[in-house]
């Protein structure tokens, strides 16, 4: 194209002809000198005539499962040129097939005339090499046609006679209509509509004229060449040239143009770390305030917010945050104030986190405050009152205001006789009814007049019952003041004669002392204020209260009041010296006050201090598949529990997303790395969690969509993708197994089809042919045909597999670049399917010892991974050939999956583990390659309970996990990493406890088994093994010194145990005895941290029902209480305590069991974990009912929890769920 200067220079040139519109590939052609005959176009309507019609080819089945789709060119319409051949040499450089391809050309019946065309020709036979014509034979829609594309070393420019005319032409039209905006190009069509007949054709004045009406200026040359494309006999095809005209405006460059061809949703946007946004939010907010001067009453709020927060939780709903701050006419408002409900909104579930909330006024007007020092004076300023909408009255002339007042008048005398009627015939009727005669229409008309009384007469109640609401509230200020020289029959004047705004100093008046004289109830009675300010300004909506007096207030006697608020637990303690107690359903137990109750702070706000999740350990391998991918970001995704892991090696930091509300049991990446989709199972406790898919991009964590929701029963098993396309199957585990196709940008449902076999395995999109679906499972495997414009899902072929064995269950499937499939069964033998048809092409017989789990395709290698814990690598050829081996540690179990990450693979174990190989550079894969040290994670595949401390350790973790899986996992928190495991096959462990210096693990057992074991470095010695009793146990913990261990149990006793010395020198641990006074499982016990009278004192708790005991070690007596309230324990665990009463009156205690408790090394924060899976956020110590607290969205259930020795972390584990979390103290 560079060779022309304009369009009208290419449109002279000798090789420019018309083009067909329907041809599928384009050629350059000649330009003949002379019109065929009509002799000559007879034989070619004949072949046009013989040729099938059919616009799209059908799929046949042949023996190696061919997909290929044939088309067929329609007939040349009449009155156009025939499309003439181009050269060999063309063919070869632009990939289109030779001139005599009886499906993609119609070939010729003469030579060219004329020079050029002899020359163009002599051309064509030079670059066929020989001088001969060949010609390529059609395929057959039985046979795989495989071209394979050629590799380009170096960029080669097409010559002028290789560029293809059309192309050249849309280029230059696209640089004309450039100027032109997509605006412009709507209403063009419209105009073409317009000039249409009921064939869509227009006449060439008529396109000209649309041209002229939209402004549109194309020369004549442009546009002639436009008209000869598109006009039949029956005109121009005006849809089909605005067509052409779209396609080279979107290839115009234009700005819009661009922008709407841009796909967001592909593209990984820049994520900001949640301490820039805070940042931000706190800045915004900041220059709110200085701008426009305003200001954040914090205070109302909070206690407004505490008012509405029901379930004492830190959680109210959006609507009546928003709906508060309106009220208090916070100058917060619009895309600021949405920006910040979302951040508060943590579970994104419309409740806002109000202390969060707060947090961030507060923040922001200090900061706004220190920059600008006049926003401090703010406050005290006289608060305007609020702005009243002018009543339409005041409109009004004075004639007409008269006369309404008039109006008004009568119509109250008419009300006050109506009401004195209503007095005498209630009397009347009170009489009758002593007498025994009463009529019923009488009784009617009373109601209905007392109807019309109560409904003509709102305003009055409304000021009665504010008054009344005043008085309550001025009385209850001075009871909580503890002022008995305060006269409320003077607080009673004050209101009926001089009602004032609240919060306004300029309309406050002092309030004048009583004479102390005691008055009776009836005398206290609110007295009803008819004065017209009242009256108008509670037509204004404005709210009375009596101003509350600097001076003090004081009730002489506060018992005569009866309006008055209950007295809060604490106070109440104070002042009656009483026990605290907890109460339930099933029991109460009082405590006496602790010796430092008075310190105490009370303080009902939830804390400062929040938690963040930080890290999860562990990984789903165990019972998953294929849920291990890397991002176009190189962060890996896996999933555990509820929460999909965005995981950086670089960076060592992890992200979640945390929008699933039950087990996620399946995931895939679309191919463009950044689109993520989940599927979940339906929950066994809550059945509104239903299975459904999640579609969700991995740079901002948002969800796109949300599939299948009410359609999908038990589980989402498998998901998978259609090559790069929006396509996405999804497969569930109902008993007739259904699959589905969606869209998963639309959200729309494209197919849906049962599949019909009992367990499935996995499923695969062949990456050749991304509309074959691939399913494998019991004694299954079956390809399918996807027609997502049809909405259908077809079988289309069974496995042939010939002689070969059969398994019982194909476990994994795999395709490498060239298509071929893959599949991996419990037998141990991988079987190659050639360009992914059904027919077996190559082996490996019994390649593991047990079933392969996984395949990883490589360029010239094939590696493999079984439950037997070996990773092999074959060379792909014929003979498949093993060049390499590696086992994991017997102690990781069998490898589930493999997952090339650059230079490494990374290794899902089924014990749920990741480990990590880096690949060999020689001829082999694994040749001389050994497992890095340090695992990517680890964590349990069965049950975990267990949790504990180790501060004083050098060589190993800082915490330890058991489980009932027989495995200890030790771990780093700072580092954020897992240190090693000891597995114990056979033994479930329920609880575990470990000394300061890590030399000595006690562990409980279901089993009811007390296990000890001395560790040295990586190795454990078994130091003492009893059976305690027939129950589990389910607490175990060391003496301060180290010398005793006491062990809880389901039968509601406390074992003891010592560590004695025996008359060889040596020491033993040996029972001592147990305690038994608890009607129920013990949940936890905490030893005294020094002892009392020479012996230790042990406190343990149940909580179904609540009930604590504190007894002596040594003699195994219980203690009173009250002897108590001095001792100094080395933990607290337990949940029925003094300090701990807060806890039992909130809505947690109510609706949810307590599991577990821990109390930060500070003992400012008590964590409180519960049977719904929530962790509570509390300040310590919890006297007083009604204290607020912060929240959290964990586990299933919250088995146990801890704090790190710095306080920095907690550590949650959610018993079956088999996560370990670690949050951050922030």
């Amino acid at each position: 194209m560079d060779e022309y200067n304009s369009i009208e220079d290419y449109i002279r040139d000798d090789k420019f002809s018309k083009i067909s519109p329907d041809a599928k590939s384009y050629k350059v052609q000649i330009k003949r000198q002379s019109s065929p005959s009509n002799d000559e176009k007879e034989p070619e309507k004949k072949q046009q005539q013989e040729k099938p019609k059919s616009g799209q080819g059908d799929i046949v089945n042949g023996p190696d499962m061919t997909c290929k789709s044939t088309k067929n060119r329609q007939p040349r319409k009449k009155g156009r040129l025939p499309s003439e051949d181009s050269t060999s040499s063309e063919s070869s450089v632009m990939g289109i097939p030779g001139r005599r391809d009886p499906v993609t050309s119609r070939g010729r019946t003469k030579n060219q005339r004329g020079p050029r065309g002899r020359g163009v020709t002599e051309g064509a036979e030079k670059a066929n090499g020989n001088g001969k014509k060949k010609t390529k034979r059609t395929p057959k829609a039985t046979n795989i046609v495989t071209t394979d594309s050629p590799t380009l070393s170096s960029p080669v420019q097409p010559l002028p006679d290789q560029i293809n005319p059309e192309e050249k032409f849309q280029k230059i039209l696209s640089e004309n209509l450039k100027e032109y905006s997509r605006q412009r190009m709507r209403a063009l069509h419209m105009s073409l509509r317009h000039f249409s007949n009921v064939e869509a054709r227009i006449t060439q004045k008529e396109l000209n004229q649309a041209f002229q009406d939209n402004q549109m200026r194309l020369s004549g040359r442009v546009t002639q060449y436009l008209i000869d494309k598109f006009e039949d006999n029956r005109g121009i095809d005006c849809e089909r040239l605005y067509r052409f005209l779209t396609d080279a405006h979107l290839k115009s460059g234009r700005d819009s143009v661009v922008a709407l061809q841009t796909r967001n949703d592909l593209e990984t946007q820049s994520e900001m770390a949640p301490e820039e946004k805070d940042a931000d939010l706190v800045q915004r907010l900041e220059e709110l305030l200085i701008d426009n001067q305003g200001h954040f009453d914090v205070d109302s709020l909070r206690e407004n917010f505490q008012h509405a927060d029901i379930e004492k939780s830190g959680k109210i709903s959006k609507n009546e945050v928003i709906d508060l701050c309106s009220r208090h006419q916070t100058p917060l408002y619009g895309a600021l104030l949405k920006s910040l409900l979302r951040r508060c909104d943590v579970d994104n579930n419309e409740l806002i986190c109000w202390p969060e909330f707060l947090n961030f006024l507060h923040v922001s007007q200090e900061n706004a405050q220190k920059k600008c020092p006049s926003l401090c004076d703010i406050p005290q300023k006289p608060k305007p009152r609020v702005p009243v909408t002018p009543s339409p009255i005041d409109e009004l002339s004075e004639e007409t205001k008269s006369r309404l007042v008039s109006k008004l008048r009568k119509k109250v005398s008419m009300v006050k006789d109506r009401n004195s009627n209503i007095k005498s015939v209630d009397g009347s009727e009170r009489s009758k009814e002593m007498n025994g005669d009463i009529r019923p229409n009488n009784v009617n008309s009373v109601e209905e007049e007392k109807t019309v009384t109560k409904e003509e007469d709102p305003d009055r109640k409304r000021i009665v019952a504010s008054k009344r609401k005043s008085e309550s509230d001025m009385k209850a200020l001075a009871l909580e003041a503890n002022d008995t020289s305060y006269d409320i029959n003077s607080m009673d004047d004050q209101m009926t004669s001089s009602p004032t705004y609240e919060k306004h100093p300029e309309h406050s008046t002092q309030c004048t002392k009583g004479s102390g004289v005691n008055t009776s109830s009836s005398e206290q009675k609110p007295k009803t204020c008819r004065s017209a300010p009242l009256l108008s300004e509670c037509d204004g909506k404005e709210v009375l209260k009596e101003p509350v007096s600097k001076t003090p207030i004081n009730i002489k006697n506060s018992s005569s009041t009866g309006n008055v608020k209950e007295v809060s637990t604490l106070s109440r303690h104070k002042t009656d010296k009483t026990s605290f107690s907890i109460s339930t359903k099933n029991r109460t137990v009082c405590f006496p006050p602790p010796v430092d109750v008075d310190k105490c702070q009370e303080i009902l706000d939830p804390p400062n201090q929040r938690l963040k999740l930080d890290w999860v350990y562990g990984y789903r391998g165990n019972d998953c598949r294929s849920n291990i991918f890397v991002l176009v970001t190189d962060e890996i995704v896996y999933f555990l529990s509820n929460i999909a892991v965005l995981y950086s090696r670089q960076t060592h930091k992890q992200r979640h997303y945390r929008e699933h509300t039950d087990d996620i049991r399946c995931l895939t990446v679309h191919a463009n790395g950044n689109i993520v989709v989940t599927g979940q199972a339906t929950s066994k406790t809550d059945p509104q969690n239903q299975a459904h898919i999640r579609v969700w991009r991995a740079d901002t964590l948002q969800t796109i969509q949300v599939l299948g929701a009410g359609m999908y029963q038990k589980m989402v098993l498998s998901v998978a993708f259609s090559g790069s396309s929006d396509l996405l199957a999804a497969v569930d585990n109902s008993a007739e197994k259904r699959l589905t196709l969606w869209n998963v940008i639309s959200g729309e449902l494209k197919g849906d089809t049962i599949v019909n076999t009992e367990n499935i395995c996995e499923l695969q999109f062949n990456p050749k042919y991304p509309d074959v679906l691939v399913i494998s499972g019991k004694e299954y495997l079956s390809w399918w045909k996807i027609y997502p414009e049809s909405r259908m899902i077809q079988p289309l072929a069974q496995p042939d597999y010939e002689n070969f064995l059969r398994a019982k269950y194909v476990i994994c499937l795999s395709h490498n670049d060239r298509g071929d499939l893959m599949t991996g069964d419990s037998n141990g033998t991988v079987y190659v399917w050639g360009d992914g048809g059904n027919k077996i092409t190559n082996f490996i017989k019994h390649g593991h010892d047990g079933p392969v789990f996984t395949v990883l395709c490589l360029k010239t290698h094939v590696l493999t991974g079984g439950r037997d814990g070996f990773i092999y690598s074959w060379h792909f050829n014929k003979n498949m050939d093993m060049d390499g081996e590696l086992q994991i540690p017997k102690s990781e179990g069998g490898v589930r999956l493999l997952v090339p990450h650059g230079d490494s693979i990374i290794i899902g174990t089924t014990v749920n583990s990741m480990l990590s190989i880096t690949l060999s550079k020689k001829n082999s894969p694994l040749k001389d390659v050994v497992l890095d040290q340090v695992p990517m994670t680890q964590g349990h595949f069965n049950e975990v309970r267990g949790l504990t401390r180790i501060p004083h350790t050098d060589t190993m973790g800082t915490v330890l996990t058991a489980g009932t899986d027989g495995i200890l996992c030790w771990f780093n928190p700072l580092g954020r990493d897992p240190v090693c495991k000891l597995v114990l096959k056979g033994i479930q462990f329920l609880s575990v406890d470990a000394l300061p210096s890590g030399k000595h693990v006690v562990l409980g057992t279901r089993e009811g088994h007390l296990v000890v074991l001395d560790i040295l470095g990586v190795s454990s010695t078994e130091s003492f093994n009893q059976k305690l009793c027939k129950e589990k146990i389910t607490i175990v913990k060391f003496s301060p010194d180290g010398a005793s261990i006491a062990a809880g149990s389901s039968d509601g006793c406390v074992y003891i145990c010592s560590h004695v010395n025996k008359e060889d020198g040596s020491k033993s641990w040996e029972f001592k005895g147990k305690f038994k006074n608890h009607t129920n499982a013990i949940q936890s016990l905490d030893w005294s941290a020094e002892t009392v009278d020479s012996a230790f004192m042990i406190k343990s708790c149940t909580a179904a029902p609540p009930e604590q005991c504190v007894w002596n070690a040594v003699n195994f007596c219980q203690t009173d209480k009250q002897d108590t309230t001095s001792i100094k324990w080395q933990s607290e665990t337990c949940a029925v305590d003094v300090s701990m009463c807060g806890l039992w009156s909130t809505k947690l205690a109510r609706d949810s069991d307590i599991y577990c408790v821990a109390v930060n090394p500070e003992r400012s924060l008590v964590a409180v974990g519960d049977s719904r899976g929530q962790i509570s956020l509390f300040r310590y110590p919890c006297f007083k009912q009604g204290a607020f607290c912060h929240t959290y969205r964990t586990h299933s259930t919250v088995r146990n929890l801890l704090f790190s020795e710095d306080g920095q972390f907690l550590l949650s584990v959610g018993g079956r769920d088999l996560t370990i979390l670690q949050w951050e103290v922030t």
